[in-house]
C-alpha cells in the first residue's frame, strides 16, 4: 500500500510538473524561446528541444485547453492507480518531434501540449476499459469520438478548439495521433507487468 501511495505521489508530482512549466512558459517569453521545437537550433545541438516543445504554448485558449485537458486527465490517471503515465508522456513527447526533424524538413517551428492531453485521455480510457466491464462501452465509445476529432483536425490542419491566432510558431494536430498512439503503445508495452487495479 505504501508503494502504491509513492507511485501516485510520483505521478502527481509529474503532471503538476509538466502544467507549472507550461505555464511558467506562456508567461515567460525567453523561457518559451528556449524550450520550443526549432529545427536549426536542434541540429546545432540544442536537442532538449526535441522533448520540451509540449511545454511551448501561442495562445491563451492554447495553453487553457492543453493544461485543462492534461491536467485533469493526469490527475485522474495517478488517483486511479493506474501506472506508467510517465511512458505516456515521454511517447508523446519525443516520438513526434523525432518524426518531425527527419520528415519535415518545412516544419521550422511548433508547439503544444495537446499530444500528451491526447494521450493522457486515451490512455485513462484505454485503463478503465481494461479494469471492470462495467462502462467499458462508454470508454470504448470516448476512444472512438477522440479518434474521429484527430482525423478531423489532421485534416483541416487546425485544432478544433484552440485558436492560435498569429504567431510565428506552428501548432501541428498530427500530434495528436501520436499522443493517441502512445497510449495504446504505453498499454502493450507494459501489459506483462501492468497492474490496472486501482488498489493493486
Amino acid at each position: 500500500m505504501v508503494g502504491q501511495k509513492k507511485i501516485r505521489a510520483r505521478g502527481q508530482i509529474l503532471t503538476l510538473s509538466i502544467v507549472s512549466l507550461a505555464i511558467i512558459a506562456y508567461i515567460w517569453p525567453r523561457f518559451s524561446e528556449l524550450l520550443v521545437y526549432d529545427r536549426q537550433a536542434i541540429l546545432s545541438g540544442e536537442l532538449w528541444r526535441l522533448i520540451t516543445a509540449p511545454l511551448v504554448h501561442f495562445s491563451a485558449s492554447h495553453i487553457f485547453w492543453d493544461v485543462l485537458v492534461f491536467g485533469v486527465s493526469g490527475f485522474a490517471i495517478n488517483a486511479s492507480g493506474f501506472r506508467n503515465f510517465w511512458l505516456v508522456c515521454s511517447f508523446s513527447a519525443v516520438i513526434p518531434s523525432l518524426i518531425f526533424l527527419m520528415i519535415l524538413p518545412d516544419l521550422g517551428r511548433y508547439g503544444g501540449l495537446s499530444g500528451l492531453a491526447t494521450g493522457a485521455v486515451a490512455y485513462f480510457c484505454l485503463c478503465s476499459a481494461f479494469k471492470t466491464r462495467k462502462n467499458r462501452t462508454i470508454w470504448l465509445f470516448i476512444l472512438l469520438c477522440m479518434g474521429i476529432k484527430i482525423i478531423l483536425e489532421t485534416k483541416m490542419g487546425n485544432p478544433l478548439f484552440a485558436q492560435i491566432d498569429e504567431a510565428p510558431f506552428r501548432v501541428l494536430p498530427a500530434v495528436h495521433i501520436f499522443g493517441y498512439l502512445g497510449a495504446f503503445a504505453t498499454i502493450m508495452w507494459t501489459w506483462p507487468n501492468m497492474t490496472l487495479n486501482a488498489d493493486g
